[in-house]
């Protein structure tokens, strides 16, 4: 129960999204079968409408499991123990990829950059010269913790240039909201999350290979997380164990609709939507975390030195129901993340920057109330 009735809880974090209300009702189909042909048919149209975000020729695999599931999944079916592996960590996630790495028991080497830059696809091909056994290369389509989106394409055709690494791209955050083209920039695997850009609950993942990955597979003993025991399943629309059933009825949904924009379109709608928050950003006065390539999926911005972020994101949750996240480790405090991410609208972007305007002003920042607002609208109309 709420404690205040009139203040309701609205996500502005990069994950979990808000779930419209036909997605949700999607998944209240709970007597269900999942040995059924009717159900088989239903794995089979998911996989088939997931394939245009991936940019694949190869249909996606559906794993019950969050993110992090699938980001373990590519690393344990494409690497062996001892096998030599490229990390770029330029935040939490790709810090992830590393203590993944290592969890596994492959070299990892580290190309670690600041937080709230890009990777230079330069040092990227000079790092794989130095070592041109290595195995595959790990990294993000879009770091969640820093705001920025990686350069997919340019640090692709840098690695293809002197490698034939697996090319593996943490797209939790970043797919729907930043186009991504496996088979034309020449990527073997793609992870992505269901409570991301597809805008329905967390308990879904999805992975694609490419052809030369499927070839690739470790010979690591696997259980869960088989990818070769999935597909052999999946093709024929059976998941090797039981699946989240309720979640792939809404994923059926969310995808039905997303379909109607088709990647492109949403990638456009994305990019229009970071546009406006971060011009309302720039008017209330607050610089982007964000170096260079800010990302289309979330906004993090610095907070002036005398304001304690966690307190503001605990005011606009509190006070207006506006669900921010803030900073991670060494941001923590000193910044707030603002998501544009899933199946969310301009009225909600606009209703956002107003709680955080107004969350600003209960903790003494002197700006023009309201500034940021006009400029998101201005952005948007």
């Amino acid at each position: 129960m709420r404690e205040n009735p009139f203040v309701k809880p609205r996500l502005f974090c990069p994950g979990p999204t808000p779930v419209p209300l036909e997605i949700s009702t999607a998944g209240l189909q709970t007597n269900v079968y999942h040995r059924t042909d009717a159900f088989r048919q239903i794995v089979l149209d998911c996989r088939r409408l997931l394939q245009p975000f991936f940019g694949s020729a190869e249909a996606p695999l559906i794993l019950s499991s969050s993110g992090t599931g699938a980001l373990e999944a590519a690393l344990v079916n494409l690497t062996d123990v001892g096998d030599k592996i490229l990390v770029i960590n330029g935040g939490k996630f790709g810090e992830r990829w590393e203590k993944l790495g290592q969890a596994y028991q492959c070299k990892v080497i580290r190309y670690t950059i600041p937080w709230g830059t890009a990777p230079d696809a330069a040092v990227v091909k000079k790092h794989l010269q130095d070592n041109p056994d290595c195995k595959a290369v790990f990294f993000q389509g879009n770091e969640t913790s820093t705001g920025v989106a990686y350069p997919v394409k340019e640090l692709a055709a840098a690695i293809r240039s002197v490698s034939d690494a697996l090319i593996v791209v943490d797209a939790v955050s970043s797919l729907v909201a930043q186009l991504i083209e496996m088979d034309n920039w020449d990527l073997d695997a793609v992870v992505a999350g269901s409570q991301k850009g597809f805008g329905i609950p967390p308990g879904l993942s999805f992975v694609s290979l490419s052809k030369r990955a499927w070839t690739q597979l470790s010979k690591r003993p696997k259980f869960y997380f088989d990818l070769a025991k999935e597909k052999s399943g999946q093709d024929k629309g059976e998941t090797a164990w039981t699946p989240a059933t309720t979640l792939i009825f809404s994923l059926k949904a969310a995808l039905e609709t997303l379909s109607a924009l088709g990647p492109k379109g949403c990638d456009e709608y994305h990019a229009r939507m970071a546009k406006a928050c971060r011009n309302a950003a720039e008017a209330i006065g607050l610089p982007l975390l964000a170096q260079s390539h800010p990302s289309q999926a979330l906004t993090a911005v610095r907070l002036p030195d005398s304001m304690d972020g966690s307190a503001l994101v605990k005011t606009c949750r509190d006070r207006y129901g506006a669900i921010f996240a803030g900073g991670q480790d060494q941001l923590k405090g000193k910044i707030i993340r603002i998501a544009h991410l899933g199946l969310v609208d301009h009225l909600d972007l606009i209703g956002a920057i107003a709680a955080l305007e107004m969350g600003l002003h209960n903790l003494g920042y002197s700006h023009a109330l309201g500034s940021g607002t006009a400029a998101a609208m201005r952005t948007l109309a």
